[in-house]
């Protein structure tokens, strides 16, 4: 249906609403679509989007990317995917440079929960460390399931020392909600830790996401078991 002056001057409305913080959800969704969507009432479609989500703002990428709405076409679909990188890099950029420490690991799981949510395959990330724990990059090194031939102990270690980094966390996500580690992860996880230790690298921690919350190889006591294995081995260098 196409705008009348006052179809046009309920965006305007809408505008000055979300400046007074007067604004409910769904109408910051029909706002939205006002910049894509021109000269049409929005209004059924942005009630539609929000009854989807169940009112949860997590889900309304996931929503209109993959569910069929009336009037919700190609390039609306471009507009939020756009939106969702966006807001990524935005928290990837105040990510980086925030000091970590095991204390802040809330805020890693935090961070990679909400890059991940929704992902229908498994991602691996890597955040490289100087010696004040401080964050110097955060990178995505493989896509799929987490197997020797995707993550390569030695190049990530090789990586780390390149971009002067003294530890690791490793972090990928489960899209299947379940975060307990497979005995593959143990595998690859083990082999990082011992390859960095050789390069005097250390692998802080190796986190799984997933809907259902997530898992610490450091707070379930990996991390230590590995270390002292290393020491039986080679001797606490």
């Amino acid at each position: 249906m196409k705008l009348n002056k006052y179809g046009l001057g309920h965006i305007s409305r809408l505008k000055n609403r979300f400046i007074e913080n007067k604004i409910s959800k769904y109408e910051i969704i029909e706002l939205l679509l006002s910049y894509v969507i021109k000269g049409k009432d929005i209004k059924p479609q942005a009630k539609e989007i929000y009854k989807k989500c169940n009112g949860n703002f997590k889900n309304i990428f996931i929503i209109i990317s993959k569910t069929k709405i009336n009037g919700i076409g190609k390039e609306t679909k471009i507009f939020f995917e756009l939106l969702k990188n966006f807001i990524n890099l935005y928290n990837e950029d105040k990510f980086i440079n925030k000091k970590y420490t095991i204390k802040d690991q809330k805020d890693v799981v935090e961070f990679y929960r909400n890059m991940c949510y929704g992902l229908d395959k498994e991602g691996v990330y890597a955040i490289f460390l100087d010696a004040k724990n401080k964050i110097l990059i955060n990178k995505k090194i493989g896509e799929g399931t987490l197997t020797q031939s995707l993550v390569y102990p030695r190049e990530i270690i090789k990586e780390a020392m390149t971009a002067g980094a003294l530890s690791i966390i490793l972090i990928h996500n489960h899209p299947s909600g379940v975060v307990t580690p497979s005995d593959n992860d143990k595998k690859i996880t083990k082999k990082l830790y011992f390859a960095g230790r050789e390069m005097d690298v250390m692998l802080l921690d190796h986190i799984i996401v997933g809907s259902e919350g997530y898992f610490s190889f450091y707070e379930n006591g990996f991390i230590e078991n590995f270390a002292n294995e290393y020491n039986m081995v080679y001797g606490n260098l």
